[in-house]
């Protein structure tokens, strides 16, 4: 007679449906991919076995199996029928990808080195990105620039709201330039711009209202079709931010 154990798994009564794996697919991508970011499961090493690490992380099998297939398409783990799940080394991964970005930049994990090559990758990308806005520019996109302007302006007292119309700043910039590819670098920029606030990276007062004024003559500068000065202007932007940077560690 065939069996008709339905004994309940990671904690479930009896009865009790399972639960959607949406949800746990998506914790164990970000609770895995925190930990290799932040050398918790470090490099070259290998995970426990599926049962286990399922066991360790509250999630399912099948949950757990799709997660590895998502870090998978990252770069960060590779798996092998009888070597196991194993972590790649750093420069097998995605560095581009938004949530190995956003791994990266956690207060808990974000280096110093890690930081100045994010900063040292605006500076190649954003000031062309600012002359080309300014050569390519619609009304719309010179509207959405400029009203990104505003909203900083008006937020510089409150640390969470000025930060989100920053990026909104830099990601109008580079939707103006009109290339797609370099448009996907907003998440890189959200990154940095976010990891910068929450590492403390905060500017004094003085420093702020410069960099205010920065964005808002670069903004004009685009509004202008005045590309060599956008691009001037915005490297400026970037240099002195690194300065800065360098100048707390």
């Amino acid at each position: 007679m065939p069996s008709t154990d339905q004994s309940p798994t990671n904690g479930q009564s009896a009865g009790e449906k399972p639960k959607t794996t949406r949800g746990q697919v998506t914790a164990a991508v970000d609770t895995l991919g925190q930990g290799i970011a932040n050398g918790t499961y470090p490099q070259g090493s290998t995970l426990a076995i599926e049962q286990e690490l399922a066991a360790s992380l509250g999630v399912g099998r099948n949950a757990l199996r799709e997660a590895v297939k998502v870090l998978s398409g990252k770069g960060l783990i590779s798996t092998a029928p009888r070597s196991g799940t194993k972590i790649r080394p750093m420069g097998d991964w995605n560095m581009l990808d938004p949530d190995v970005l956003r791994w990266h930049a956690d207060p808990e994990s974000a280096s110093p080195e890690f930081m100045l090559d994010l900063i040292e990758l605006r500076q190649i990308i954003e000031p062309r990105a600012a002359a080309l806005a300014a050569e390519r520019a619609t009304k719309e996109d010179l509207a959405e620039i400029l009203a990104a302007y505003e909203a900083m302006a008006s937020t510089a007292a409150d640390e969470e709201e000025h930060l989100e119309a920053d990026i909104r700043f830099h990601t109008a910039v580079l939707k103006a330039s009109h290339n797609r590819v370099v448009s996907h670098f907003r998440y890189a920029i959200s990154t940095y711009l976010r990891a910068h606030v929450k590492l403390g990276k905060a500017q004094p007062q003085s420093i702020n209202e410069e960099d205010l004024e920065r964005h808002h003559q670069i903004a004009w500068a685009i509004a202008s079709g005045k590309s060599d000065t956008a691009y001037d202007l915005t490297q400026e932007m970037l240099q002195t931010n690194r300065a800065h940077f360098n100048t707390d560690q």
